[in-house]
């Protein structure tokens, strides 16, 4: 039923299209674009997400006008995300995105750069798009961070534990990815882990739930296979709280896992935990998994309008630094993207 994830394939100027990005500060924010180089004018626009106010690294803003420009997109349109202010975002999305609807015939939609919050939004203001929406991600070649820096740095995973004010800025709700069904119910809050559990803390003092959830990432990579455990290990302290709802294996690896990369597997992840608690509980999920789980969330907010979902902003990582390099560049294609989704809202 879902479009699975394959390798981008090279484009021909052959029909109105616009590209949607941001301006990164990761060599991947280009991926896409320079892949496509020398392939002529396959652009007629491009909406950029412009960050104010960034955290770490300068953004490669003049690099990713000049490839933008190379392949016909001279003048992009920029959109502001201020950091520190991301609540007016949606109706900054909504405004810009709206002309789109109905004047182009397919829409790329570039998510490497993107925060999760913008990858959520977009999605969700694109929802009447009756043409080709082509997704893509640029996945990179090392990512932070590496093995031997995280077992540096696990001696302050304690220390950490101990100030949840850190890591952590506000959470953010929107109208698209709220639901009020349920409410007075007991709340089942569902969370990725991640390098930052600063994040999963701050929601559970909001929220005050009765079960917690967690769904580990799992990398695809061989090399990247001690991530998988490494990010349980940031959550340990949280997961011995709520031992009952997240069952290990015989190794001691969280059961409750989905792929960093297969958007798919977190779908069904989240069609496991509907089934089991969405008729009696009240779901609400912090997106706070990878770029391509969160595509997963979205579609899962679709076949499940009654979940609910906030966005905790990271202020601090445990770990820092940039991903580097340019490994596969990949593509996920609806040729008539609001026809799909009204197939999922009628299963």
């Amino acid at each position: 039923m879902f479009p699975i994830l394959a390798p981008s394939v090279k484009l021909k100027p052959d029909t109105k299209r616009i590209f949607i990005g941001a301006y990164g500060s990761e060599e991947r924010s280009l991926g896409w674009l320079l892949f496509h180089q020398g392939e002529g004018a396959i652009l007629d626009n491009a909406f950029m997400f412009r960050y104010r106010h960034t955290k770490g690294n300068r953004n490669r803003i003049a690099e990713i006008r000049k490839a933008l420009t190379a392949i016909g997109a001279a003048i992009p349109i920029n959109i502001i995300y201020d950091a520190r202010s991301p609540f007016r975002i949606e109706d900054s999305v909504a405004k810009h995105f709206q002309p789109l609807i109905s004047s182009a015939t397919e829409i790329v939609l570039d998510i490497s750069a993107m925060t999760k919050l913008l990858i959520l939004v977009s999605l969700c203001e694109l929802h009447k798009f009756v043409g080709t929406l082509r997704i893509v991600y640029s996945e990179a070649q090392d990512y932070v961070p590496s093995r031997e820096d995280y077992e540096k740095a696990k001696e302050g995973m304690e220390l950490i534990a101990k100030y949840p004010s850190r890591g952590f800025q506000s959470v953010i709700r929107t109208k698209c990815l709220s639901s009020i069904r349920m409410q007075g119910q007991p709340i089942t809050l569902v969370a990725f882990t991640s390098f930052n559990e600063q994040l999963v803390r701050h929601m559970l003092g909001t929220l005050s739930p009765h079960r917690l959830l967690f769904i580990n990432g799992r990398p695809p990579r061989n090399d990247y296979e001690w991530r998988e455990w490494a990010t349980q290990e940031i959550h340990q302290k949280i997961i011995e709280q709520y031992l009952f709802d997240n069952p290990l294996d015989n190794n001691g690896h969280l059961t409750r896992v989905s792929s960093t990369l297969n958007y798919i597997e977190t779908i069904h992840q989240f069609e496991r935990i509907y089934k089991q608690y969405g008729n009696y509980e009240r779901l609400i999920c912090a997106a706070t998994g990878s770029k391509m789980q969160t595509l997963g969330l979205f579609f899962a907010k679709v076949l499940h309008p009654d979940i609910h979902i906030e966005y905790p902003t990271p202020d601090s990582y445990f770990v820092k630094g940039a991903s580097e390099g340019i490994r596969k560049v990949h593509e996920i294609v609806f040729p008539r993207f609001s026809d799909f989704l009204a197939s999922l809202h009628q299963k």
